[in-house]
């Protein structure tokens, strides 16, 4: 049997290569790696329970998307959210979005407008207990397909890889977000909330700019965040 393929107590043998990738990539995100983190190889392995190749392809994917940073004999390091990082994330989510807020406002569907409500609804239910990473992980979760939903309505499917790529790097500004105000945010409903009722009017222009308005408050509140010292890694 190809080492590759041995079976592991965490990933199976069907597309061992991807299933590794997006899990490293999960466990960036919610800081169970946090910033900072050395990917042993080594230690990889033996969690993950596969050969070293699917991680090493991970890794270097990784790399690729600005997630990690692979320094040569040195090792392979969990890259941290910077300020700037937030700034070009947030500005080219503000282009992507109201561009494509803008093009589905008119035509959106009665469908389609009810699962946006299931997510937003979702979203109000979602209670963050101050010292609970679930909770973080479960409202992140709600609000990223919240947004995602947009993408997926407007059925590019290159612009909606770009949107996940970018909201990677976003989860873990909102993460170290939530790990600062140890709550949810009290504007992210409310702004879920407008975006939604303005679909629902089937206007355009109150879409993209109820869109642009919270793109920017996040952007404020994430900025303050990424300041602060990073959270320790979470309880797998």
């Amino acid at each position: 049997m190809n080492t590759d393929q041995q079976a592991s107590p965490l990933i199976d043998v069907t597309n061992i290569n991807e299933k590794v990738y997006l899990l490293i990539k999960q466990n960036i995100i919610k800081f169970v790696y946090p910033p900072g983190h050395n990917l042993n190889i080594t230690e990889l392995k033996e969690t993950l329970g596969v050969s070293p190749t699917p991680i090493k392809d991970a890794l270097f994917k990784l790399a690729g998307e600005g997630l990690v940073v692979i320094y040569p004999r040195r090792g392979t390091y969990v890259k941290d959210i910077t300020a700037e990082d937030i700034h070009e994330i947030i500005q080219t989510r503000l282009i992507l979005e109201t561009a494509v807020i803008g093009e589905i406002a008119a035509r959106i569907s009665d469908e389609q407008l009810r699962l946006l409500e299931e997510h937003y609804r979702k979203g109000i239910a979602s209670k963050v207990d101050r010292d609970n990473v679930d909770d973080y992980r479960a409202y992140m979760e709600s609000d990223s397909e919240f947004h995602l939903s947009l993408f997926l309505f407007f059925g590019n499917k290159r612009l909606t890889e770009l949107y996940r790529n970018l909201n990677a790097h976003m989860q873990i500004a909102r993460y170290r977000l939530m790990h600062h105000t140890r709550s949810k945010n009290p504007w992210t409903d409310q702004e879920h909330r407008e975006i939604l009722a303005a679909l629902q009017e089937r206007n355009p222009a109150r879409a993209q700019e109820a869109v642009r308005r919270h793109l920017l408050r996040l952007e404020t509140a994430c900025l303050e965040a990424a300041h602060t010292e990073a959270p320790a890694a979470p309880a797998v």
